[in-house]
């Protein structure tokens, strides 16, 4: 996390983000959310993580990580009134199934894995973290990154001085900062713009596709060999994103007038003028959306929160 708040503070710089405007714009209700995905999912979250690594196998952590995607599905639909199809829940059921299997361990006995509950654990307040993290679509997503990898990575060293003693070289540490700028922070930038075009639910199954590969890599590089249950978890699983992948959402729906900043094109859903010369491409500015009915394909992005 602190990897992903360094290397993100110069994308900010560099683009002369306005993080004091930014941040003064925001209403209580933003604010709110803002605390509540940092706390849920930079500070809280990775605590049930690190604890699941350190007791479970890599095969195990990296197939329970696909549990955020049902988390986050589900409290998307109960709180945050996105729509979820029949093709999702079907997905999401395999995807909990799978999940299942894994926590119960491998000798065959209905024991629970400690280390798997708290992977699980994780995976539900990262689903909270990316329900309130869709809410701030004012915030630019390097930003809010950046914000998010500061805070949740100075906590975790401060944890970490607090609890342990044990010894770390420079050379550990430059390969975690890396790591953190790579794996967490560009990564981050991508999955929030994610969660504004697509929506939380769509874009959690696609997220859902990492643990497959950290799998794989656990056979590959450390040599793990996963009992039988783990097998049989994986197609499971894939078979859920699969369901997912085929759904498509079509009806007649009304855009309700709004104002909002993001960056956007001159699309079917953007058709206002500029006091400028002609403005070409991907552009971001103060806005208003004029009432407008009409059916297309769409996704729970920014634009398509209605309600079914």
């Amino acid at each position: 996390y602190l990897g992903s708040g360094l290397g993100l503070t110069g994308v900010v710089v560099r683009q002369a983000t306005p993080v004091y405007g930014i941040l003064r714009t925001l209403s209580w209700r933003q604010r709110g959310n803002l605390a509540g995905a940092i706390i849920s999912g930079g500070v809280a979250a990775p605590l049930f993580l690190a604890y699941g690594i350190r007791f479970g196998t890599a095969t195990e952590v990296s197939l329970l990580l696909n549990f955020e995607s049902v988390a986050t599905t589900f409290l998307a639909w109960l709180f945050f009134h996105e729509y979820i199809g029949y093709r999702v829940w079907i997905g999401k059921i395999l995807i909990i199934g799978a999940s299942m299997l894994v926590v119960l361990t491998g000798n065959g006995e209905l024991q629970l894995s400690i280390s798997g509950l708290s992977v699980l654990a994780a995976c539900l307040l990262w689903g909270l973290d990316n329900n309130l993290t869709r809410e701030l679509e004012s915030i630019p997503a390097p930003l809010l990154a950046c914000m998010k990898g500061w805070i949740a990575g100075l906590f975790n060293v401060f944890l970490f001085l607090l609890l342990f003693r044990t010894p770390v070289s420079i050379s550990q540490v430059t390969g975690a900062l890396i790591i953190g700028a790579l794996s967490y922070g560009a990564s981050l930038v991508l999955f929030i713009h994610a969660l504004r075009e697509i929506g939380s639910a769509r874009t959690s199954t696609w997220f859902a596709s990492g643990p497959f590969i950290g799998t794989i890599l656990s056979v590959i590089v450390l040599g793990e060999r996963p009992p039988t249950a783990y097998w049989l978890a994986a197609p499971l699983m894939l078979s859920g994103m699969l369901f997912l992948y085929a759904e498509m959402h079509r009806h007649l729906h009304r855009h309700e007038p709004v104002a909002h900043s993001h960056p956007h094109d001159h699309d079917e859903h953007h058709l206002h003028e500029h006091n400028d010369d002609k403005v070409n491409g991907k552009h971001d500015h103060f806005h208003v959306h004029e009432p407008i009915t009409h059916t297309h394909a769409h996704w729970p992005d920014i634009h398509h929160r209605h309600i079914h």
